[in-house]
């Protein structure tokens, strides 16, 4: 503060000097300039008259006044120069002079030598200037009548210049002293009132944000601006203050609560796994607990769909093998999807046949589309690889679950499975239907577990709510995708892309046949998704696809409906062949291979392999050959050399077991009851193969089988293979036959093929035989072939002539008239009971028109009502248009075929109206 003073006093000194400077000069040309115009008023006369004596007196004039100390022979210091003291302090002009026009000295008076460096006060120069000189010059004109007739000049000495700036330095000093005194004091007394309270105040500040310590507060010294904002500092410590004690009892209040949550999430974990560990007993429970009684129920009525039974008993048989079929899904369903839930699902990398897999699950759901009045078809793009590395069981899986959805969900129409080549390498699964359709807001909850579109789902149409659950997964599972596409009351297509890399990339599913190419062919079929499918195969097979009324002109071939030809009553026109469509169980397709109406007999729904074969004949004309699938028996390997050992504590799974075996031709059977009987048997003889249940009472199967192995070892015996007869399929139990050291495991229930299969890969079969299990899916072709055409059964009809022939008159021509009287009511009655939908109806007058037609000898027409009975009876299952328009000519052929026979013309007229009546 003190240099700001200094500084600033400073200044103002210099200031003042140059103020000063320039008053002086001011001043002093004002004096002079009046002097010398009284001096050139006074000269004017002789200077215009150019005398000298008269201009000089006018000069020396100038000493009597104050300013003419050196004029009159003064010096410097105010001394005469004999040493009086003279005018020093009044006069200061040093020089004087009269000029004429020409520059010529007039008269001069003062300093003999000039100097030359005046400062002119005329010209306005700088004050610097008037410092540096020692004299100051003025000059004016003389002026006569007007006229200028020369000039006046005086020069004037600047010595009291210096001491009038001296005595304003001496001034400024003592000022400058005085103020700087002053300015300490005040200094110091701002510092102490307010600069030290201030830096106090924030050296507390600082203190407090570098050690976060808010216990500090500020010296309050006084009650003024600085107090305030010392007292307002210390009010914000306390609320900052008060707020560190909230937080801290809401940190304190925080740690408790997340010590109680901790402890409350500690409990509900350990309960939660309490509750996994409960679910997953009991499920490996439930699951045990079911397959045992279900292997006995199963196996049994499978054994039993196999023997000889009355067509309706077999049926029922077929029934309820189905039935437990559907439950043993159920429960797969639970526990897959309990193994995906918990990440235990093992995924297989082995080769597989996609259009196998496809296949399969198309005739497995053949059934239940026939029972839902449903199409059911497949359509494999020709360039899916013949084979795929996959798991074929999950592919299957999710395949299973997504047609056994369409079906369940479809009332009426029609269900296509597609499987194309997708994008990037992808396989593309797909299924199709004309169902019910699902609502926008509900598509995103189909893939939960448990989840239907509506609560009313499972009451109109039953299931668990798994099946898209546990597909959605399983893709996920195989690095696949899964959607679906959907509008509400038009239908549904459920899809799914998986990553599977391809076997043989070379080996298309379908080649093109170049015989084929231009080939003409009739599709006459009922079903949409089956018609779609067959056109889309003919044409990438190279086949022309034709209407009806463009092969009666060519030679196209057709494939239509078993019921269809048989309702037209002829064979198709045209040279091509012909091709019947049936379903198991249709009863118009033997009548029309029979006829000669059809050259052969495609299984619906049409399967690849089936497929394949049936091209090849009909673009090379070579004759059909009926494949693996016209079987209604499928063998089973055959181990009569084979010496078992089976060990199971259930009488009923003793007796089932040993029922399935005998099936297999194992003849040296051995059964015990546990596992230490196991064990003694094994020390008794050798077996060949050991069966053990795992759960068995004295010693269980898994601890018996560690104790052969080890008494194996210890005596150098032949390593007997064991596989496991077991239940648990889930939790614990599970594995626990590999950890006994077992070398397989067949899972209860187990099906005849399941057992067979589980023999063949540690025993070695016999040459096939005939034993068989239950028929999968018998081709019409393999239908009673009647004598003759089968249109009549010969038998009958001898028996009736020779009652005729012994019994005389029209016997024969009364039956006959008898039959064509009634036989068109009946059928009237079959038909109006099919446009009631009524299966009991139906029922009885199918039945009704099969009695009489087969007394009389209609055999094809009464083995056709016969199938049309038994579904309506055992499954509810009413016939379809087709087959009741295929009955009234069929009836027609019959009666021109009996009369015939037996030798009585029916009256024309009569016969007509019967049968427009029907």
């Amino acid at each position: 503060m003190c240099a700001s003073v200094a500084i600033a006093f400073l200044a103002g000194t210099l200031l003042s000097l140059w103020q000063e400077v320039n008053r002086y000069a001011d001043d002093k040309r004002d004096a002079l300039v009046a002097i010398a115009n009284v001096l050139a008023a006074a000269s004017a006369g002789a200077t215009a008259a150019g005398d000298e004596a008269a201009a000089a007196r006018v000069l020396n004039a100038i000493g009597k006044t104050r300013d003419a100390r050196i004029l009159n022979g003064e010096t410097n210091d105010g001394e005469t120069p004999d040493g009086s003291p003279g005018a020093a302090e009044r006069s200061e002009l040093v020089y004087a002079a009269i000029e004429r026009p020409d520059g010529s000295i007039l008269a001069d008076r003062g300093l003999t030598a000039r100097l030359t460096d005046d400062f002119d006060l005329r010209k306005g120069q700088s004050p610097l200037a008037l410092l540096a000189s020692r004299t100051a010059l003025v000059a004016v004109t003389v002026e006569e009548a007007g006229r200028t007739v020369g000039n006046l000049i005086l020069v004037s000495d600047l010595a009291d210049l210096n001491d009038r700036l001296l005595a304003l330095l001496r001034t400024s000093a003592l000022i400058s002293s005085l103020v700087m005194v002053l300015g300490f004091a005040i200094s110091y007394a701002i510092q102490r009132g307010i600069t030290q309270p201030i830096a106090a105040l924030a050296g507390t500040m600082d203190r407090v944000r570098i050690e976060q310590d808010y216990t500090q507060g500020a010296v309050i010294a006084r009650d003024d601006e600085v107090g305030v904002l010392a007292r307002s500092f210390n009010a914000l410590l306390d609320t900052v203050r008060e707020r560190d004690a909230r937080l801290a009892q809401h940190m304190q209040r925080l740690e408790a609560d997340v010590a109680e949550r901790t402890a409350d999430l500690h409990e509900a974990k350990q309960a939660a796994e309490a509750a996994n560990a409960a679910k997953s007993t009991f499920l490996a429970t439930m699951s045990h607990e079911i397959r045992t009684p279900l292997n006995g129920m199963l196996v049994m009525a499978e054994l039993l769909a196999a023997s000889a039974l009355p067509q309706r008993q077999q049926r029922y048989a077929e029934v309820v093998a189905r039935s437990g079929q559907s439950l043993l899904a159920i429960i797969n369903d639970i526990l897959d999807f309990a193994k995906v839930e918990a990440g235990k699902l093992d995924l297989e990398r082995i080769a597989v046949d996609p259009s196998e897999v496809v296949d399969t699950v198309v005739s497995l759901f053949a059934e239940k589309a026939v029972e839902n009045g449903l199409d059911l078809a497949a359509y494999v793009a020709p360039d899916v690889p013949r084979h795929v590395i996959g798991d074929p069981v999950r592919l299957g899986q999710i395949l299973s679950n997504f047609v056994n959805n369409a079906l369940k969900f479809t009332p009426s129409g029609s269900v296509l499975v597609r499987l194309e080549r997708g994008a990037a390498g992808m396989l593309r699964l797909s299924v199709r239907d004309t169902g019910v359709g699902i609502p926008a807001d509900k598509v995103g909850t189909l893939f939960s577990a448990f989840a239907q579109a509506d609560q009313s789902t499972t009451r109109r149409f039953g299931g668990t709510g798994l099946g898209l659950s546990i597909a959605h997964r399983l893709a996920l599972a195989m690095g696949g995708r899964m959607g679906v596409e959907s509008e509400l009351g038009a239908g549904s297509t459920f899809w799914a892309e998986l990553p599977l890399e391809a076997g043989d990339a070379d080996a298309p599913t379908l080649v093109r046949r170049t015989d084929a190419v231009g080939a003409g062919i009739v599709l006459a079929l009922s079903g949409d998704a089956t018609r779609e499918c067959l056109g889309l195969r003919l044409a990438e097979a190279g086949f022309t696809c034709l209407p009806a009324e463009a092969a009666e002109a060519g030679a196209a071939h057709w494939i239509a409906d078993a019921a269809t030809i048989l309702a037209l009553g002829r064979r198709p026109s045209g040279p091509g062949r012909v091709l019947a469509l049936a379903r198991l169980g249709d009863a118009a397709a033997a009548p029309v291979l029979e006829a000669g109406w059809a050259d052969h007999l495609l299984s619906w729904p049409v399967v690849q392999e089936e497929w394949r074969g049936a091209l090849d004949s009909l673009a090379g004309g070579t004759p059909f050959v009926s494949g693996p699938r016209l079987s209604a028996r499928t063998r089973l390997p055959q181990f009569p050399a084979a010496r078992i050992l089976l060990a199971d504590d259930s009488p009923v799974n003793r007796e089932v077991a040993r029922e399935a075996l005998a099936r297999c031709g194992v003849t040296a059977l051995t059964l015990v009851e546990d596992g230490r009987a196991a064990l003694e048997a094994c020390r008794d003889r050798a077996f060949d193969l050991i069966l053990m249940d795992g759960s068995m009472p004295v010693l269980d199967g898994y601890a018996a089988a560690e104790a052969i192995r080890a008494e194996a070892i210890a005596q150098g015996r032949v390593r007997t293979p064991i596989v496991a007869l077991t239940a648990h399929v889930v939790g614990a139990g599970a594995e626990a036959w590999r950890e006994a050291g077992m070398d397989a495991k067949l899972a209860k229930p187990f099906t005849l093929a399941a057992l067979a299969d589980t023999l063949a890969a540690f025993l070695v079969p016999e040459a096939e035989t005939e034993t068989a299990v239950a028929p999968r899916r018998p081709s019409p072709d393999a239908a009673p072939q009647p004598e003759a055409d089968g249109l009549l059964d010969e038998d009958v009809l001898a028996g009736l002539i020779d009652m005729a022939a012994r019994a005389g008159g029209d016997f024969s021509a009364r039956v006959f008239g008898l039959y064509r009287d009634h036989a068109p009511k009946a059928l009237a009655d079959l038909r109006a009971a099919a446009s009631r939908g009524d299966a009991e109806a139906i029922a009885r007058a199918a039945h009704s028109l099969k009695s009489m037609s087969l007394n009389i000898g209609g055999r094809a027409l009464g083995l056709v009502l016969g199938e049309i009975e038994s579904r309506a009876r055992s499954s509810a299952v009413l016939p379809t248009d087709a087959e009741i328009a295929g009955l009234s000519p069929l009836l027609d052929r019959t009666l021109e075929a009996l009369e015939a026979r037996l030798g009585q013309t029916p009256d024309p007229e009569e016969g007509a109206a019967a049968r427009r009546s029907a």
